[in-house]
């Protein structure tokens, strides 16, 4: 460890990156995920050979899976990631 004076940080130590950062991209990341479940029901519906049911089973736990992804990625961004989403659905 490089020597210290009087507690002035050495400038050539990298520092981490910032976790309320990383934690807001990440959700960001996962809310933008969370949408592509959305055009994912057409290629379900119109071209998987599955019997009436079990299309709409499936659309029902992709439905599932996209809101609990959602979820998360909106706790994870927390409440810097609410304001953006608040934002970006006013305008």
């Amino acid at each position: 460890m490089p020597f210290q004076v009087m507690g002035i940080p050495d400038a050539t130590t990298r520092r981490a990156p910032d976790v309320r950062r990383v934690r807001l991209l990440v959700g960001i990341a996962l809310i933008a995920v969370s949408f592509l479940v959305y055009p994912a029901y057409s290629i379900i519906i119109l071209f998987l050979p599955l019997s009436g049911p079990i299309k709409v089973a499936v659309v029902v736990a992709a439905s599932l899976l996209s809101w609990a992804v959602f979820s998360a990625g909106i706790f994870l961004a927390g409440e810097e990631g609410y304001n953006w989403l608040k934002r970006l659905w006013k305008r």
